[in-house]
């Protein structure tokens, strides 16, 4: 099999009366898009942009890798490398983004990044135009960084990419570009902070003792009254 043979007839199964639905055999759930536009918002107001950034991004991380993982022996790939090249094809699949890749073999442009590709119709950006409006940066984090788990998992070193358009932004496409870690460099160090753990635990700690100081500060001020 070759990416451009993948069907959703063919590998997703759907039995008449519901219950358990299965992708390339795998167990998925069907998911409202506007149901993730309102987790994205209440992990925004409650937890503030940096730690939702971070979560959701490792979120996606790991929901691409997983995928690349389930793929490889789910499907019967005419080589290792169409298992690797898939992930834009399985990205569209599962309905998260319309996918147009830059180089129609797949290979790399002489010069170019590892990979790019150009998105249209990405549900995160359309759940955070009609949750926040027009944002300044690019804002489609989980998508992005499901390519970044993907092409980790599928090339055995880790893979960052970087949304370097959105039509949430005003571009009239997405569009991602993804390198080897050691390649990237300080164009992209702000993008990257957020596949971290330390990112989440440092925002989240500075929560919570902003937290203890308003109870403390409360506490103060009924010992007053």
């Amino acid at each position: 099999m070759r990416p451009s043979d993948l069907d959703l007839r063919e590998i997703l199964d759907l039995p008449p009366k519901g219950g358990v639905l299965r992708f390339a055999d795998q167990r998925v759930l069907l998911m409202d898009a506007g149901a993730m536009g309102l987790l994205r918002r209440e992990l925004v107001d409650r937890l503030g942009e940096t730690v939702a950034r971070t979560v959701l991004t490792r979120f996606g991380f790991a929901h691409g890798w997983r995928t690349a993982e389930a793929m490889r022996d789910a499907l019967p790939w005419d080589t290792e490398r169409d298992w690797r090249i898939a992930g834009g094809r399985l990205h569209m699949l599962q309905g998260q983004v319309r996918y147009e890749p830059t180089q129609p073999d797949g290979e790399a442009r002489e010069g170019g990044p590892f990979a790019e590709a150009y998105w249209q119709d990405s549900y995160e950006a359309q759940q955070h135009l009609a949750q926040f409006g027009r944002s300044d940066v690019p804002v489609c984090w989980t998508v992005t960084a499901w390519a970044s788990g993907y092409l980790s998992r599928c090339n055995g070193r880790t893979i960052y990419c970087v949304e370097r358009e959105c039509v949430a932004r005003g571009d009239a496409r997405c569009r991602l570009e993804g390198r080897p870690a050691e390649e990237w460099g300080e164009s992209a160090e702000d993008a990257l902070t957020y596949f971290s753990d330390k990112c989440f635990s440092h925002h989240l700690n500075h929560l919570t003792d902003a937290l203890k100081r308003t109870e403390q500060a409360l506490h103060a001020r009924r010992r007053d009254l």
